[in-house]
């Protein structure tokens, strides 16, 4: 019992509220989040890259696991290739992220392009999904910044 009421307080004190995570979102009235297009442009947040959505399954992003495939160049328009990337999804409303780590493939036959899989976004609400990219030699890093609304 005592564990019980630990565990309410512990996640009263997180801003847990009383919704499932099947609750529907409408997110008509979310501002600020991107609507997915192919080739969905972001700059780096340290202007060293740009970042470019290629594709999206399922296509715009929704609930579950998610496949993209993004472009990353540097700022002389050549492809990144070789780079080290690592994809964080967060759901800012709740403060967490997803248990399940994203996957990160280079794709054959087209330098600077990566497969990330699976990106979970496992609950109704606003992702913001970060992609951090490292050259192979360490010495370009920048950052982007996805956001979607799911239903």
């Amino acid at each position: 019992m005592r564990f019980l009421a630990a565990l309410v307080a512990v996640l009263a004190a997180c801003g847990h509220d009383d919704h499932g995570d099947d609750e529907e979102v409408d997110c008509t009235k979310v501002t600020g989040a991107d609507t997915f297009v192919v080739g969905l442009p972001k700059d780096g947040s340290g202007g060293a890259l740009d970042f470019a959505m290629m594709s999206a399954e399922p296509s715009p992003p929704a609930r579950g696991d998610n496949t993209w495939t993004v472009s990353i160049v540097d700022m002389n328009g050549q492809p990144l290739g070789g780079a080290n990337l690592a994809v964080t999804p967060f759901m800012p409303a709740h403060q967490h992220g997803t248990p399940i780590t994203v996957g990160v493939m280079p794709v054959d036959g087209t330098p600077g392009q990566y497969k990330l899989s699976p990106v979970n976004l496992w609950m109704p609400g606003v992702w913001e999904t970060t992609i951090r990219a490292t050259s192979a030699d360490g010495l370009t890093n920048d950052s982007a910044l996805y956001t979607f609304c799911i239903n």
